[in-house]
This record gives structure tokens, sequence and C-alpha cells, in this order.
């Protein structure tokens, strides 16, 4: 682990009282996330099934994967398509309880949000499961929100799990040789480092703000403060963000992203290709023949 980060991850120390202030809470957050964004790189340079693939297949397969599972309207079939994104996960030496649970507990929730009401009689009539009045739940509704959260973790998890087992640098070069826009791939590029950048940013100003307070200060002094740095912290991202194109325009930048990294597909990738076009046709015809509507 880098030096520097050597301290994220540790039980963060307990101040008098055992009560923690807010900016050491703020900053233990921001390191995790910074930790978080490493382990991942690790994780992508590490042995597995799906971080030996070309990114470019694997960019591709995500759109094949996310087109099928939203034509799928079967319950049963959405659900082991999210399994089947489990499976994939533990063949690429991803911990399954840590994928799962991003997964569910960010696209999962929000789709629940998103699709609740639909559940209701309100919305979508039909046979009461669980009576609340105008919000009681229906079985015809309570299928419709299940097939749209299944369908949504299917094709976040795949995602998640694609991003997760290639390093940044190389789906910029996967996004470059697929034709996308240079002007996309330089903005996801900045975006990435900029982030990175002003994470360690705000963290040291909160680990600076703590190791000068004697007391965890009012809840008023805490939010005043926090509203004082996001200000800070947005005029510095724009300003850094200036600078660093006029460093680019000073060492030639002219609208093109140059790589030395070099994709070459293999025979591997061609059968993940062959095998992920195939397993997509046999979904939609299950989905189609074993469970029609």
């Amino acid at each position: 682990m880098i030096p520097a980060l050597a301290h994220i991850g540790e039980a963060p120390p307990r101040r008098r009282g055992s009560v923690r202030s807010l900016a050491r809470r703020t900053a233990d957050a921001i390191g995790h996330a910074v930790a978080e964004v490493l382990e991942n790189d690790e994780l992508a340079s590490g042995p597995g099934l799906m971080q030996a693939l070309d990114p470019r297949f694997k960019l591709v397969s995500i759109v094949a994967f996310a087109v099928t599972a939203s034509f799928v309207h079967s319950l049963p079939v959405l659900i082991a398509l999210v399994l089947a994104t489990m499976a994939l996960a533990a063949a690429s030496s991803v911990s399954v309880t840590s994928f799962a649970g991003k997964v569910w507990s960010s696209a999962g929730l929000f789709a629940l949000l998103v699709c609740a009401p639909s559940a209701t009689a309100w919305i979508t009539p039909g046979a009461v499961l669980v009576p609340l009045g105008p919000a009681s739940i229906t079985a015809p509704g309570l299928l419709i929100a299940s097939r749209l959260i299944a369908r949504v973790i299917a094709g976040a998890g795949f995602g998640l799990l694609v991003i997760w087992t290639t390093r940044w640098t190389d789906v910029l070069r996967a996004l470059s040789s697929l034709g996308v826009p240079d002007l996309v791939v330089a903005t996801l590029a900045m975006t990435q480092k900029q982030i990175m950048s002003l994470l360690r940013t705000v963290e040291n100003m909160h680990l600076a703000r703590e190791s000068r307070m004697l007391s965890t200060g009012s809840a008023t002094e805490n939010r005043g403060w926090v509203v004082d740095r996001m200000a800070f912290v947005a005029r510095r991202s724009m300003k850094t963000a200036d600078d660093v194109y006029d460093a680019m325009l000073a060492r030639g930048y002219s609208g093109a992203m140059p790589s030395l990294i070099d994709l070459r597909a293999t025979a591997r990738d061609w059968a993940w290709m062959a095998a992920g076009v195939t397993a997509c046709v046999l979904v939609l015809g299950i989905d189609r023949m074993v469970f029609p509507t």
C-alpha cells in the first residue's frame, strides 16, 4: 500500500468522549473513497477471467448484455442474469459479497425508489397483497417492480464488473479505438484525475482542521466550515481545470488523445465474444419460449 495512504482503512482514533468530529468522519470517508479507487486498480491488474480480456471486447459486451437484459421480461431469467454477474465476479477474483453489496446498495436502491409507486394499486390495479389503502401493493405491480429492479441490478452489475476489472487507462484507450470522439475521451480522462486530486485536497483540509482543534465544535460551526470548504473546492476545481488545459496547449495538445497502450485481440477475446453472443441469444430464446407472456 502507498505510504501516504497507510492510515486509510485503519480504525480511526477516538477523540475525547469517544466522539469523532465532523472533520474526522469526513476525512475518513474521503480517504476510504481514494483507497477504493487504488484497490480497484490493483484488482484490474491481478489475475482473473475478466482481467485477461481485451478492454474493447469487454466494453462491447457491456452493450450486448445491457440490450439483452432490456428485452428480457421474465423474472426468473432476470434473476439468472444477476446470478451470472456474481459468478463472473467470483471467476474474476472479485469479492462476491463486496460486489453484491455495492450493486444492490446503489443501483438496486435507486431502482427500488423509482419503481416503488408502480407496485401500488394507484398505478397498477390487481389482486392486493398488502392492503395499505391507495398505496396497497398488488400482485401485478409487485411483479413489474421486481422485473425492473432485477433488470437494473443485472445491467449495473455487469457494467461495474467490467470497470472494476479494467484499468482506467485501458478503458480510455478502448474507447478511442472504438471510435468515441477524442473530446469525450479527454474529458473522461481529466475528470477522473481531477476528482482524485480534489478528493486528496479535501481530505488534507479536514485532517488539518482536525489537528488544530481542541474540541469537535458546534453543529453550526461545522456546517459553516463545510459550506465554506465546498465553495473553496469549487473555485479550486475551476482554476485547476484552466491551468491543466493551458499546460496541455503549451505542450502541443491539438485535440487528439495519443496512447502508448497497444491493444491486441487474442483467441481468448474472440472466444469470449462468441460465447457472449451465444449466451445472449440463448437468454432471449429461453425468455420467449420457456416463459412466454
